[in-house]
């Protein structure tokens, strides 16, 4: 992978953002249509989205700071909570999962993981 610049790190900041919020829409939108259908272990995976590459260079290069580590946590945390929602939903637990994404543990980690990412952008331009 190409060396990264403070450029491509804080745009892939950004879309980590978008891409984790667009997430909890359609698990939103999976719950409301009563859409059973979902590949619930994908979500578990953290490491195939942009972010999760970037940590992984990150880890590859010895270049971890304290706001990267605490990102990769609350990741982790993000994806394992949209892994749970997943589950909810395609056990037809629908409304359970819309709780959980409305004031539950997604949403707790969701709003963590937007908040430390808006940080670290702003520690990185």
């Amino acid at each position: 992978m190409a060396q990264k610049t403070v450029t491509n790190t804080c745009e892939i900041i950004n879309n980590a953002i978008v891409a984790h919020f667009v997430l909890g829409h359609q698990l939103r939108a999976a719950a409301y249509e009563e859409n059973r259908g979902l590949p619930v272990r994908a979500y578990k995976n953290s490491q195939k989205c942009g972010l999760g590459k970037l940590i992984a260079f990150l880890k590859e290069n010895d270049q971890m700071t304290d706001r990267a580590k605490e990102v990769d946590g609350l990741h982790l945390d993000l994806h394992d909570a949209a892994c749970g929602v997943a589950a909810l939903i395609a056990t037809g637990h629908f409304d359970e999962a819309i709780d959980e994404l409305s004031t539950g543990y997604y949403a707790e980690a969701a709003a963590a993981l937007t908040k430390a990412l808006s940080q670290w952008k702003m520690e990185t331009a």
